[in-house]
């Protein structure tokens, strides 16, 4: 029989049968059936000295009084905690309780497999007596065909008419609260949310019931089963071997919100669950690195089975689970199509490369040779145009600390052929949490729904996105890292360089994105730009032989206006044997100024 046969039967309203009548014989008067609607109730008050354990009513606590309703969708009896696999998880509070379960009585007319439609279930004790359980084991009572519903509403009278009890191998878990009490949630929406009714020395109790998981046991040959037990790891703000320790200091929360890092073992869908929880807590200095079952059990166990608590799961919900970068899908990344390249799109000819594919910045077009301000021989990387507004970067870092979220990727939420996307970043620096987890947050929708603080900085860094495995081996610096560095884009990792031979600052706008730095180059085609298949289709104008050309840029690393987003003028190829440094250049013939911005970050001097 499934629990739920022996717990709905409850909330019917009484239904008395009419009984047939001999026409030879008059039947005895018997016991007559009482009607729950005008019965005498219970008083139920679950905060007494007797009943309550963690939560006792004193007079600060505002716990509610003896019949008053209890609204249990507030605290402190509700609690959102976290599942064995990180998920967010609710239960409610209902303090104590004994691992023996107490019975409760169903009746079934002889031969019929449902109970008797309008009874209520008997119980014998309720909150506050001795044996007194939440958890009820369902004993089935058989009654004779001819039982009127509600005729008995004790035990005591099911003793007296010795009527044979069968006990099953099922345990419920149905709280018994005054009149008007309130829980709306429940696991399964199929479940019922409205109190039920039940009696109790023939006076009427009204009881929730959660029927998340159907509760088997095994019989013992006499008395009642014991409710089957599943862990809980829970931290509070004081730990317990200190004063004011324990349940009194509260959960351990983060921030302002309610959300605990008490950790269950179990959920509904797990086939060890139960509502009652062996309760182990944990020291409170490990709160920030606890997140799911593995990592609660690495905690500091400060005690062990302290409790037997009801807390009946009533939702799960995915967790915010920190993403392995290495288990995660990439995005798919072209900087020649043409929504993404300018100078550099691909065609059927010029065999740049496909979507995705790596790229070899070590060789041409990729790569240019050219002279510094004082004829210096530079080295520069082609990273094509782009535009002179910045797009935003965001750096976390925990509260406190001067130093990003070891581990955590940096975020961005545009990549190349995206409109507004810039190998120039503007970094902004998002605050979180002290107990934040690296990688938990993988996407800028994900930080917006959070609300960290987001502090814009006045930093600019030129770190072009590029396919996964490409290369650019070589650094102005020797210290900057060449190879490349992972990131996150709308909770997909991304790739890209990052070129630091200069640390780029600047003013910010009153709101938006701040424009990159610019400094100037002078370059030449080996046809100009005005004559036709003139300009960069044409390439540049080297030394015979060699790949040396007179493209001059104004600024190198070591000046103070230095920026690798320069801007491109033109001179007249028919000047390139004059060029030999910015002054001789800037004497050339001028053919065009300001036709574009290209990232070209220098990377060797000499």
């Amino acid at each position: 029989m499934k629990m739920k046969l022996f717990i709905t039967l409850i909330g019917f309203l009484a239904v008395f049968a009419a009984c047939e009548k001999d026409d030879d014989m008059m039947p005895e008067p018997g016991p007559t059936p009482v009607d729950p609607n005008t019965a005498e109730k219970a008083v139920i008050d679950r905060f007494s000295a007797e009943a309550g354990h963690l939560m006792v009513r004193d007079g600060s606590n505002g716990l509610p009084e003896s019949n008053q309703a209890i609204d249990f969708d507030q605290g402190p009896f509700i609690t959102q905690g976290i599942g064995p696999g990180g998920e967010v998880v609710k239960y409610y509070n209902f303090d104590i309780q004994p691992v023996k379960a107490a019975p409760i009585y169903a009746l079934f007319r002889e031969g019929e497999s449902s109970p008797v439609s309008g009874q209520l279930n008997i119980i014998d004790v309720i909150p506050g007596d001795e044996g007194y359980n939440d958890f009820w084991h369902v004993n089935k009572v058989t009654v004779p065909t001819d039982y009127v519903a509600n005729t008995i509403t004790s035990i005591q009278e099911i003793t007296d008419m010795d009527y044979p009890v069968e006990r099953t191998n099922i345990v419920v878990n149905c709280p018994v609260v005054p009149e008007g009490s309130t829980a709306s949630m429940r696991f399964n929406s199929s479940e019922p949310k409205g109190l039920i009714n039940g009696w109790y020395k023939g006076k009427l109790v009204f009881y929730f019931t959660f029927e998340e998981k159907m509760l088997t046991v095994d019989l013992p040959s006499s008395g009642q089963p014991d409710v089957p037990v599943s862990d809980i790891l829970v931290t509070f703000n004081i730990n317990p071997d200190m004063e004011g320790g324990g349940p009194p200091s509260g959960f351990v929360t983060e921030g302002m919100t309610m959300q605990t890092h008490n950790v269950v073992q179990t959920i509904p869908t797990d086939a060890g669950y139960s509502p009652l929880w062996d309760v182990d807590v944990y020291d409170n200095m490990d709160f920030n690195m606890v997140y799911d079952w593995m990592s609660a059990s690495n905690a500091n166990v400060l005690a062990m089975g302290v409790a037997l608590v009801n807390c009946p799961v009533v939702s799960v919900e995915e967790g915010n689970l920190p993403v392995d970068p290495d288990m995660a899908s990439k995005a798919s990344i072209d900087r020649f199509s043409a929504e993404a390249g300018h100078l550099m799109v691909r065609d059927d000819m010029n065999g740049l490369p496909a979507a995705n594919e790596p790229v070899n910045f070590d060789q041409g077009p990729f790569i240019t040779k050219g002279l510094g301000p004082n004829g210096e021989k530079v080295q520069y990387y082609n990273f094509d145009v782009m535009p002179l507004k910045s797009a935003p970067i965001y750096v976390l870092f925990k509260e406190g600390e001067s130093t990003p979220v070891e581990g955590q990727l940096n975020i961005i939420d545009v990549i190349p052929g995206d409109e507004g996307y810039s190998d120039f970043w503007h970094v902004h620096k998002v605050t979180v949490p002290d107990y934040y987890r690296a990688n938990t947050v993988t996407s800028l929708a994900e930080l917006t729904a959070m609300g960290y603080p987001n502090e814009r900085t006045n930093l600019i860094v030129n770190c072009p996105v590029v396919p996964d495995g490409s290369t650019a081996e070589l650094r102005y610096k020797p210290e900057n890292t060449n190879g490349l560095i992972r990131g996150w884009y709308k909770d997909m990792v991304v790739t890209y360089f990052d070129f630091s031979e200069k640390t780029l600052t600047v003013e910010l706008p009153d709101e938006g994105h701040p424009n990159a730095p610019v400094s100037d180059i002078l370059v030449t085609f080996n046809i100009n730009p005005d004559m036709e298949g003139g300009g960069p289709p044409s390439g540049f104008v080297t030394e015979m032989g060699t790949d040396q050309t007179h493209n001059v840029v104004q600024t190198i690393p070591e000046d103070d206006m230095y920026s690798p987003l320069w801007n491109v003028n033109v001179y007249d190829n028919a000047d390139f044997d004059m060029v030999s440094n910015w002054m001789s250049a800037m004497s050339a013939n001028i053919l065009g100024t300001g036709v574009a911005l290209v990232n070209c970050p220098i990377v060797t001097v000499e």
